[in-house]
């Protein structure tokens, strides 16, 4: 009997197509959607200041294997196994980011238990107080709903996946934003 290989996410479907923050297919993202995209610093600290403190529900965290993107992006030979963890983030009653991470095991080596401590703590806290944390690249991305696998609707339809260094070692964030919190920034005339 043939063995069914274990999923890549247990949010997408499939891996999103990602395209550089100055490429044309930039040019057509709308501005205030951008805004999230190009944020340099905290998107939990931000999404804090906006909608008071974000609670962070973990839907997976396991030993995983990438998508083909992801092991390319982080540079693992064929078959390295990750650990992948699966969020999403909530903030005045509505869910507003889903985020997955992807940790080489050179990365959990050089940094420790870290990142299966973590908890239902957001991953910011760890990046953002860490000296040695260097933002390499930002790709932006524009899903449609079969990108995703069972999901509310309406499902993410912007996000961006950012390179990381910590300690010299490769991590990679993926964040899709839910339609909610485009609403809850302008409706609180923020950015």
């Amino acid at each position: 009997m043939d063995r069914i290989a274990p999923l890549c996410s247990r949010l997408l479907a499939t891996e999103p197509i990602w395209f550089a923050a100055d490429s044309p297919c930039a040019q057509r993202v709308p501005p205030y959607v951008q805004d999230w995209l190009a944020e340099s610093s905290s998107l939990t600290a931000r999404l804090n200041a906006i909608a008071g403190p974000v609670q962070v529900e973990v839907l997976h965290q396991e030993w995983d294997r990438p998508f083909a993107g992801e092991a390319m992006r982080l540079k693992l030979l064929p078959g390295e196994r990750v650990w992948t963890r699966e969020v999403v983030l909530t903030g005045q009653g509505e869910r507003l980011l889903l985020a997955r991470t992807v940790v080489p095991a050179v990365t959990m080596a050089s940094v420790g238990e870290e990142f299966p401590r973590l908890g239902n703590r957001p991953l910011g806290e760890l990046l953002f107080c860490r000296p040695d944390v260097r933002r390499i690249v930002t790709e932006w991305t524009c899903l449609n709903p079969t990108y995703w696998l069972a999901w509310p609707k309406p499902p993410p339809r912007w996000g961006r996946r950012t390179l990381y260094r910590i300690a010299e070692s490769p991590l990679l964030v993926s964040e899709f934003f839910l339609p909610a919190v485009f609403a809850l920034g302008s409706c609180n005339g923020l950015r």
